[in-house]
């Protein structure tokens, strides 16, 4: 899913987005949680006959479009979602607690066994270790349990409809339509979330035309219900986002004594000589590694919770969702799925 969230203690759903509904359907009868209602008034109809013309204009077959957009609704459930976001400032401590449960690390070692040689076989192709997979797995559908049960074609059409970051959905819409025509797929089949995360590992519509790979070649792409396609898809994401193969996501570390505020952050890097020289050391006090190496000092929580020196792969994972908190913490659970 393509996706941010704030860094910094500031936890929103991926669309924190405010503003008035639509007028033209300005009263819905009571409708259960699976109900979609529709408005096709003639504004609507109006707009979706631009985005008709725009997806063939860019390529996609008039017949899908058709068939996708004919039967396209305007959805509450999006509507009452999008408006009703609590934007909840929670510390990294609480956050990653939440996030990184023995449940999910016992769950994780044990999909890692289950699937260890997919997951090798992806790992040698890519350069992404298993345990990375597994983690971003975890953290982004509690292992494929929460890939959402919304069509995504009428949610990035109520998105983008409403007016809020409109064009922002309506190139997703787009490109959602571009992911039927070439997995000839129908818009049912398409699900996700609200926002229009797709699949077990939540990819964006253009992200899935950009990284979603076929674990065997030339099959579909398929994010929703082929573990392999998942693992692959997550592996090509990070290795085109800069992923190193020779090169952990980092380590917590501890501080001998009082850091400036000008040394943290991802814009500073040091070797890991100069980090020592500094007063860092490994989370048990004792000397950092002595490789040539260069690395960046992280606080989440601010300079009274935990540090950690990270290597250019935490920014491989922050281009996956631009959060130290996120990042960290798909680290530190991949490090306790790894760990027996």
């Amino acid at each position: 899913m393509n996706r941010a969230a704030a860094a910094c203690g500031l936890v929103l759903a991926l669309v924190g987005l405010g503003g008035p509904l639509y007028a033209q359907t300005p009263d819905y009868p009571p409708y259960s949680r699976d109900t979609i209602q529709e408005s096709r008034s003639s504004a609507f109809e109006a707009w979706l006959q631009g985005v008709e013309d725009e997806a063939v204009l860019a390529g996609v077959s008039p017949t899908t479009v058709r068939n996708a957009l004919d039967h396209a609704a305007l959805s509450r459930r999006v509507l009452d979602r999008d408006q009703n976001q609590p934007e909840t400032t929670v510390t990294f401590s609480i956050y990653s607690a939440r996030t990184i449960t023995l449940d999910r690390v016992t769950e994780g070692r044990t999909l890692l066994r289950k699937h260890a040689r997919v997951l090798r076989t992806v790992s040698q192709r890519y350069g992404v270790p298993p345990e990375i997979i597994v983690a971003l797995w975890g953290m982004e559908s509690n292992f494929g349990r929460n890939r959402g049960d919304y069509n995504v074609v009428d949610s990035l059409a109520t998105l983008a409809y409403q007016g809020r970051r409109s064009d922002f959905f309506r190139h997703q819409l787009i490109d959602a339509l571009r992911i039927l025509d070439r997995e000839h797929m129908s818009a049912n089949e398409l699900r996700g979330s609200w926002a229009g995360a797709m699949g077990q590992c939540q990819f964006m519509p253009t992200t899935y035309l950009r990284y979603a790979v076929a674990y065997k070649t030339g099959g579909r792409r398929d994010i929703w219900d082929s573990e392999p396609d998942v693992f692959a898809s997550i592996a090509n994401y990070l290795k085109a986002e800069g992923w190193r193969s020779d090169l952990t996501w980092g380590r917590e570390v501890m501080l001998k004594k009082a850091i400036s505020v000008d040394e943290v952050g991802l814009s500073v890097t040091h070797s890991l000589a100069e980090w020592q020289r500094i007063g860092v050391r490994n989370v048990k006090g004792e000397p950092l590694p002595k490789k040539l190496l260069q690395a960046s000092l992280v606080q989440p929580d601010g300079f009274s919770g935990r540090s950690f020196l990270v290597y250019d792969n935490f920014r491989a994972l922050m281009r996956w969702n631009r959060s130290t908190y996120f990042a960290s913490s798909v680290g530190l659970l991949a490090d306790r799925i790894k760990a027996r």
